[in-house]
């Protein structure tokens, strides 16, 4: 089969591998569509997880099933929930598996070989049926839409109040569009790049800046804010947007040191969360809501054979344009 490898930092090649066989209780999925996360460009500038094939946003078609697979046929319409959770461990225990520094690691895309490929072998308790209404196309969005729900959730938001979505990549795109769902009324995304700021609009942002510090001059602080951009040095910007008593939801993935100024923090008594990842009520509320707001997918501007993934991580580096980025290995 046709896949790509993450073989040092900034080095991905397109590479022949054998198609994977399903043991016992696997499958084996063709891959129709994976997207491009901001954690795979994260692992990709430093090479974390390499000689292996990344990719864990990915839906297909069952090819193959092993022994003891009962639930699942070849031809079956399938999205993957790539997480393996180690199930011993506190946050297990604790029903967070969310959290589990094993299913962070170690699973589809990460430690083991994901989505980057025309084939990928994946434990079919990871498998998720979609509805007959939710087009396959569509359906490699189920696990960033599932990060953006989880996000959200993880803070009380009252609708009449401003919120604000710094970074408007895939996940802030998406948050924006959950709020909406959830009807907050003022939503403000907050990024540099054209392209993103008008999605944002699409999705339901009522407003949109290039930076920081148009917000400061123009909305008072807001009771909410979401960091999804994941970048160190966004992080007090974020923070200072905050009113006071409000929370700040760190929905993106911040890889390296950041310098912070927290004594306003402090004063202002605000709030800073983390959230990783999703849950399994997370993933399928993301499913249900994919398959009725197909519009969703607009997100989605343009997609890569596998033979164009290199030149798609450099791209997106540093983007000027375009939205989300989907790898086709049909292409």
């Amino acid at each position: 089969m046709r896949a790509v490898k993450l073989v040092d930092a900034h080095q991905l090649e397109r590479v022949d591998l054998p198609d994977p066989e399903p043991g016992r209780d696997e499958v084996v999925v063709r891959v129709n569509g994976c997207g491009i996360c901001g954690s795979d460009l994260s692992a990709y500038k430093v090479g974390l997880f390499s000689d292996n094939v990344p990719g864990h946003e990915f839906a297909g078609l069952v090819e193959a099933v092993g022994d003891g697979v009962s639930d699942w046929q070849a031809g079956d319409r399938v999205v993957v929930d790539p997480k393996m959770p180690c199930g011993v461990c506190a946050d297990c225990l604790a029903g967070a598996q969310h959290r589990c520094a094993i299913a962070l690691t170690a699973g589809l895309g990460f430690a083991r070989p994901g989505g980057f490929a025309e084939l990928v072998l994946s434990p079919a308790r990871l498998l998720h049926r979609l509805p007959a209404h939710l087009a396959l196309d569509d359906a490699c969005l189920v696990e960033p839409l599932s990060i953006a729900i989880h996000g959200v959730e993880r803070v009380r938001m009252d609708p009449d109040g401003t919120t604000v979505v710094v970074g408007l990549g895939p996940i802030g795109l998406f948050t924006v569009a959950v709020l909406r769902a959830r009807g907050v009324r003022t939503i403000i995304g907050v990024d540099p790049v054209d392209d993103r700021r008008r999605l944002a609009v699409d999705l339901g942002a009522t407003g949109t800046v290039a930076t920081a510090a148009e917000i400061r001059a123009t909305v008072e602080p807001a009771p909410v804010v979401f960091e999804c951009s994941g970048h160190p040095d966004v992080l007090h910007t974020a923070a200072d947007l905050v009113a006071p008593g409000g929370t700040m939801v760190m929905v993106g993935v911040p890889f390296g040191e950041a310098r912070v100024a927290p004594l306003m923090w402090v004063t202002r008594e605000i709030s800073i969360l983390g959230s990783i990842a999703s849950s399994e009520d997370d993933f399928r509320a993301s499913i249900a809501m994919l398959a009725e707001g197909p519009a969703l997918a607009r997100i989605v501007t343009r997609r890569v054979s596998l033979d164009g993934v290199p030149a798609a991580f450099e791209a997106l580096i540093a983007p000027s344009s375009g939205g989300k980025v989907v790898v086709d290995p049909r292409l």
